[in-house]
Parts: C-alpha cells; sequence; structure tokens
C-alpha cells in the first residue's frame, strides 16, 4: 500500500478525502515498525504478514466494489469477501492475546482505507448491499448445487442399476421416463433459444413452419413416452406378455432397450437440452435492460459463481465427504461472511451517528487499533515499553493522519507539499520517541529501585503528556 497506485480519485483544492501520501506512508511505517517489533519480541517476526496481506486485498476489493465497471466490480467482489473472511478467521489463529491480533489488524485496515479513500457511508453502504447479494447468490447457488448434484447422483445409479439387466419392467419404465424427460427438455429449450433470429432472415418463415411442427411432434412424444411407461408395465404385470418377453429371443431385445447404447444418448439429449434453455434464460435475464444496476448484479452473480469454484476446489483437496469439510464449509463459507457484514453494519452506523469521524475516520481506525493492540501486548505481558510504544504510535499517527487530512482540504493533492508533511513528521516522530525514551529510563529505574514508578497509571500519563506534547505541532 506504500508505494503502490492510487486506487481513488483525488480532485484539487477542497477534497476531503485521503491525507497527502507522505503523512499516510509515515503513518503506515508506524504501523509496520509496531508490528514487527511485536512479532520479534512474540518469536516470530513474520507473525502479522498474513494479517496485512489479508487487510490490504479486503481494503482494495472494497474499493474497486465502487467502481462501474464489471470487470472491477467482479475483482473487488472476489477480493473483499474472501481477504475479510480470512481476515477475521486469522485474528483468532494468530498465536498472541486476540486483542492484540485484532488491534493490529484494525490499524493495518484503517491505514490501508486511509490510501483508498474508501471509509465513507456511501462507500461502505453500496458495497456492503452489493456483497451480500453476491453472498445470497451463493448461498442460493450452493443449495441449487446441492439438490441439481443429489438429483443427478440419485438418476445416475439409477439408471446405471438398470443397464445391462433383465427385467422387463425396469426397462420399460426407465426407458419411457427418459423419453419424456428428453422430450419434455427439447421443448423447454427449442421453446427458450432464439433459434428463428439466430437465422438468415431469408430462412426465417420455414425455419419458424419447422419448429411449430417440431414442436407438436415433441408433444406427442411426450405423450406417447408417459403413455408407455404406464400402460406397458401393467401389461407385464397383469397380463402373460410379461412371461413371454422374459423368455428368448424376446428377452435379447429387453437387453438391448436396457443397454448404453439406447440410454446413453437419452440422457446427453436431456442434460444438453436442459442445460441450453437454463442459460438462454439467465443471458436473456442478465442482458435485457442493461444499466448500472445490471452490472452490480451480474458482477456479484459471477462473483458468486467464483466463489462456489473456489469452495469446490477446496472441497476436492481436503475430501467431500469429510465431516472436517462439511465443518469448515458450514462456518467458513456461511457464518463468517456474517461476522464480516456485522462489522460494515456497525462501521456504517458509527459513520452515520458520527461516532467515527467523516473525514478522520480511517485515522481514528489506525489510532484506535494501535492502542487497542496495546492493550492486548500489556494482556500478553509483553515489554512494558512496547505497550507504551504502541499508545505512542497511535497517537502519533493520528497526528500525522490528520494533518495531511488539513492539507488535503486546503491545498489539494496537486501542490508539493513533501517538505511540509516531513517537516511535522519528524517532529511528530521525535516526541513519541522521546517520550519512549524516557519511559524506558523511568521502566529501567523501576527495576532498579523495586518502585511502582512504572504502573499502568504511570503510562497512562506519561501517554497524555506525549499528546499534550504533540498538540503545540499542529498550531
Amino acid at each position: 500500500m506504500i508505494g503502490g497506485p492510487r486506487l481513488d480519485t483525488p480532485s484539487a483544492v477542497g477534497e476531503e478525502g485521503r491525507p497527502r501520501a507522505t503523512s499516510l506512508a509515515i503513518a503506515a511505517l508506524i504501523i509496520a515498525a509496531f508490528a514487527l517489533t511485536t512479532g520479534v519480541l512474540s518469536g516470530d517476526p513474520q507473525l502479522f504478514s498474513g494479517i496485512a496481506l489479508l487487510a490490504g486485498i479486503a481494503v482494495a476489493g472494497l474499493t474497486l466494489l465502487d467502481r462501474d465497471g464489471l470487470g472491477p466490480t467482479v475483482i473487488g467482489h472476489l477480493c473483499f469477501l474472501p481477504a475479510a473472511t480470512g481476515l477475521i478467521a486469522s485474528v483468532g489463529q494468530v498465536a498472541v492475546a486476540p486483542l492484540l491480533a485484532l488491534g493490529v489488524a484494525v490499524a493495518m485496515v484503517g491505514v490501508a482505507a486511509a490510501w483508498t479513500n474508501v471509509l465513507d457511508r456511501e462507500t461502505v453502504s453500496a458495497a456492503t448491499v452489493s456483497s451480500v447479494v453476491s453472498y445470497l447468490f451463493a448461498v442460493a447457488g450452493l443449495v441449487v448445487g446441492t439438490v441439481v448434484l443429489a438429483l443427478a447422483w440419485f438418476s445416475w445409479e439409477l439408471v446405471s442399476a438398470v443397464a445391462g439387466g433383465t427385467s422387463p419392467m425396469a426397462a420399460t419404465v426407465c426407458l419411457g421416463v427418459l423419453g419424456v424427460a428428453a422430450s419434455g427438455c427439447l421443448y423447454f429449450a427449442v421453446a427458450q433459444l432464439p433459434l428463428v433470429q439466430l437465422t438468415a432472415r431469408s430462412r426465417r418463415d420455414a425455419i419458424a413452419t419447422r419448429l411449430k411442427r417440431g414442436t407438436r411432434e415433441l408433444k406427442l412424444v411426450a405423450i406417447g413416452s408417459a403413455a408407455f411407461t404406464v400402460v406397458v408395465p401393467l401389461a407385464l404385470l397383469l397380463t402373460p406378455f410379461g412371461q413371454l418377453v422374459a423368455s428368448p429371443p424376446f428377452s435379447l431385445g429387453i437387453r438391448v432397450l436396457s443397454s448404453w447404447v439406447v440410454l446413453a444418448p437419452l440422457l446427453a439429449v436431456t442434460v444438453g437440452a436442459l442445460v441450453a434453455g437454463s442459460g438462454a434464460i439467465v443471458i436473456r435475464k442478465f442482458t435485457t435492460e442493461f444499466n448500472a444496476a445490471s452490472v452490480r448484479t451480474v458482477g456479484a452473480a459471477i462473483a458468486a459463481v467464483g466463489y462456489l469454484v473456489l469452495l469446490a476446489l477446496f472441497l476436492l483437496r481436503t475430501g467431500i465427504f469429510g465431516f472436517g469439510s462439511f465443518i469448515t464449509v458450514f462456518f467458513g463459507a456461511l457464518l463468517l461472511p456474517l461476522l464480516v457484514y456485522l462489522v460494515l453494519v456497525l462501521v456504517n452506523g458509527a459513520l452515520t451517528f458520527g461516532l467515527l469521524p467523516a473525514r478522520a475516520g480511517p485515522a481514528a481506525l489506525t489510532a484506535s487499533g494501535l492502542i487497542c493492540a496495546s492493550i492486548g501486548a500489556a494482556q500478553a505481558d509483553l515489554p512494558t515499553l512496547l505497550v507504551f510504544a504502541g499508545v505512542v504510535s497511535g497517537l502519533v499517527a493520528w497526528d500525522v493522519g490528520t494533518f495531511g487530512l488539513g492539507l488535503t482540504a486546503e491545498l489539494g493533492h496537486r501542490p508539493e507539499t513533501r517538505r511540509l508533511e516531513l517537516y511535522h513528521s519528524v517532529f511528530a516522530v521525535g516526541v513519541g520517541l522521546l517520550g519512549i525514551a524516557a519511559v524506558g529510563i523511568v521502566d529501567a529505574a523501576r527495576y532498579a529501585v523495586g518502585s511502582a514508578i512504572g504502573s499502568p497509571e504511570t503510562m497512562a500519563l506519561a501517554a497524555i503528556g506525549v499528546l499534550l506534547l504533540l498538540a503545540p505541532l499542529r498550531g
């Protein structure tokens, strides 16, 4: 995020978007330094690398969901929900105190949201609605796909049991049912496919006449197959005809009727016609009156297919019928996204009621995350100096971020203000380092004399002192 391209479209003077790039780079470096130091002290320098990657991908996806094109919308869906779900799961799996991991994740999301300028009520609301639609499409597709696969498996097992058998009853019933299904699916496909429109204009009348005659014949075939399915089994059951066809040479005909040579083409025609007709309905639905709303709907539907493909690949890798796979699918694919939407609703509510500043929302998230991480570091019995450094880092990140916001509102993004930002950042970071050094000296003295001058109350007073020292820099 520090050196990446802009995902927002900054304007000139009066732009109320993200801070200037230099201020954001300083804030990002502060978070990276705190996370790296925490990882080193915890025994794993790459402890938060996964959280950082997922936070960046999730925020990038949230940004792309605000675009109008179909491609960016689909990519945004595929980036946002899986990465946000993985981020929530990773917070609970990192081998540190949960509050520490949560704070680092919030801080990284905050600085990433500042880079992309997406933490406003309109963007969050639109992205939430669009992502929920994609999630519902995926859930509906999962349910429908499961039912279809179950029916397909049952049908295949039934046909496989009949194929090659010698039972006249089973052979005639299976043949009649497949005849009804094939003729019905062909009628459905002919009714839905634009066969006349795809024909040359000079031949359209002839093709239309043939299609009418063909649909009438398909109706007759369906009725005849249904009658065959009912009448012939009754005749086999109630008359001596059943004993006759069960003996040679008529039994050879039963074997032919129940062989794959006869059943396989009927199955292929049924499946192909059903897929073609359903595809025509879907394409017609999504391409009629195509507008901005349709782009979002189609993007959500395509992304839902992508979710299902990823889920299918995961199941094939881990074993479809394993109990662990079922638990992972239920909690990972169905419940964890609900937590993502709960967080988005809370953020939207905080923006609506003013609990999260409209302009300085990312800076507030960054500072809050670092302070939360500091509390988690104290719970994890990490060094006191790191705890205080986290609090100071949050204050400095807030100061640098809001200063960059002020420059953006007054000057826009075009004037070159790198020196001014660096000047302010050097002083802010310097004050923070002086505060950390002072507390380090106090902590060393506490260990030397065994007093309580390094107690949490003292740390809080020192943090307030750093905040007061930073105030004049804004003047």
